[in-house]
């Protein structure tokens, strides 16, 4: 690239890593008007207005995170609107918030948002989101249409707490299909848990449909079989699926759930009863206060603006004042299936699970990028593969083309990564610095979505993007 133009900011001699351009060495990426402009050996010091020192450090595309929580559609202890700092001091650039709200999204990047780009999807919960247990086609067709208007991308189907019937919700993939927007599934069923016994129905459930199936580790937890042999019967599913499903998977080992229970003392959520049966605890009331009592569970609890975990009778305490309706978090991800998911290929080199992802935001455990390095350390990645787990597949997946990679006039989106600690140090969102050593510094945000959004993004002032799904892994070769 040309380096005789002026730039605004220049970031002086990191290992530039772009496996779309075959860029792996030490460069400069000068950066003009919030696009890439040019990779260089060595750009003069008097071309920039601003000049960042990376020495030692990798500069990547920035991190687009598939499976971000920002809103929510569960009342709950834990304000959503503090994930967007978080999310933006693990590293992400772009977040695609899976299943709480539009509204309530913006609402909070407004409030406490930190610079990112944000797409979102509504959670369908029924008496809430959607006016039936399992709402008709025509039902569907109208909240989809709404949500696309007031700025969703899409919906999602909450499988692991507000299950439909596999009819339903194979109408709820119909539905989105023939208005080209998002549809994602926490798998389950009326029929079936949130589990590999979930899974299993799901291609049945697609027929002949396109599908974001979330968090795909989620369901390889050893509940049905051993956790090894769950992860080759998904793996084995997603070859089968291969052109109508995307998948991702997130390498922490906490999940996130909720403790709430009924009248009668019994969980609620197959999500959680499923953490409580993991360890042998009972599926009431007693069983939750013993796990937090233990240390086994954890409650979420907003402090000085983040989320973090508490256990024991402080964990208690929060439960219950919450009248049991309290975001908790259990360690019940085999680290052995997330690591397995992420790297497995198939025989053309290609990735089978198409990126890493959080399912974090405002829940701690924002660790895509950390992880995803130590795989690298391990030999597991290389640095090229990892880059694209975690920024370019993305990018075609949410049909982003002007991210994930540093080709001129992208989007100058980054995120710098110590190579000592494997944690970004730095982030910028169309050239602008969002994250410092670790600690957000960015506002606000801009506003992921599509066409029917535009008027309800442009009344709230901030920045927006309309986005074509036409153009995503998810509506690839769509007729």
């Amino acid at each position: 690239m040309a380096t005789s133009q002026h730039f605004d900011t220049v970031l002086q001699n990191g290992r530039v890593i772009d496996p779309t351009n075959n860029i792996d060495g030490n460069f400069d990426v000068g950066i003009r008007h919030g696009k890439i402009a040019s990779i260089a050996e060595s750009i003069a010091p008097e071309m920039a207005d601003d000049i960042i020192d990376v020495s030692g450090q990798i500069v990547m595309p920035g991190h687009i995170d598939t499976h971000a929580h920002l809103s929510s559609p569960f009342n709950s202890n834990v304000d959503r609107a503090y994930g967007h700092a978080m999310l933006v001091e693990s590293g992400t650039t772009t977040a695609l918030d899976l299943a709480g709200d539009p509204t309530a999204m913006v609402t909070g990047m407004i409030q406490r948002g930190a610079g990112l780009n944000v797409a979102s999807l509504m959670g369908l919960v029924p008496h809430q989101t959607v006016s039936e247990d399992d709402p008709r086609p025509a039902v569907l067709r109208d909240a989809i249409a709404d949500v696309k208007k007031r700025g969703g991308f899409g919906v999602k189907m909450l499988g692991g707490y507000h299950p439909f019937t596999p009819e339903a919700s194979s109408d709820v993939i119909t539905a989105a299909n023939e208005q080209l927007a998002w549809v994602a599934f926490h798998v389950g069923t009326k029929d079936s848990g949130s589990d590999m016994t979930g899974l299993r129905e799901v291609p049945g459930i697609t027929g002949k449909g396109r599908l974001h199936v979330a968090h795909i580790n989620s369901y390889t937890r050893g509940m049905i079989d051993q956790p090894h042999e769950e992860v080759q019967e998904a793996l084995g599913m997603i070859e089968k699926m291969r052109s109508q499903w995307i998948t991702e998977a997130y390498l922490a080992q906490a999940n996130g759930t909720n403790g709430l229970c009924d009248e009668n003392g019994d969980v609620v959520y197959n999500v959680a009863q499923n953490c409580l049966k993991a360890r042998g605890y009972p599926t009431t009331d007693e069983g939750v206060k013993a796990s937090l009592m233990d240390g086994y569970g954890s409650a979420l609890v907003e402090r000085g603006g983040r989320v973090i975990a508490v256990t024991g009778k402080e964990a208690v305490d929060i439960w219950e004042a919450a009248s049991t309706d309290a975001s908790l978090s259990y360690p019940v991800n085999p680290p052995t299936s997330a690591f397995s998911l992420a790297t497995a290929k198939y025989d053309d080199g290609t990735f089978r699970v198409d990126a890493i992802s959080t399912d974090g935001g405002s829940l701690p455990r924002n660790v895509a990028i950390e992880r995803t390095m130590a795989l690298v350390q391990f030999g597991a990645l290389s640095m090229d593969e990892a880059v694209i787990k975690l920024s370019y597949t993305p990018s075609r997946m949410l049909g982003l083309l002007n991210k994930g990679h540093f080709t001129e006039g992208a989007d100058a989106d980054v995120t710098v990564i110590n190579a000592g600690t494997g944690k970004a140090s730095m982030s910028l969102v169309a050239g602008e610095l969002i994250m410092l050593n670790g600690r957000a510094i960015g506002k606000g945000g801009t506003w992921l979505v599509l066409e029917e959004g535009k008027d309800a993004a442009a009344a709230t002032g901030l920045p927006y993007e309309v986005v074509n799904l036409e153009n995503s892994r998810l509506y690839e070769n769509w007729n």
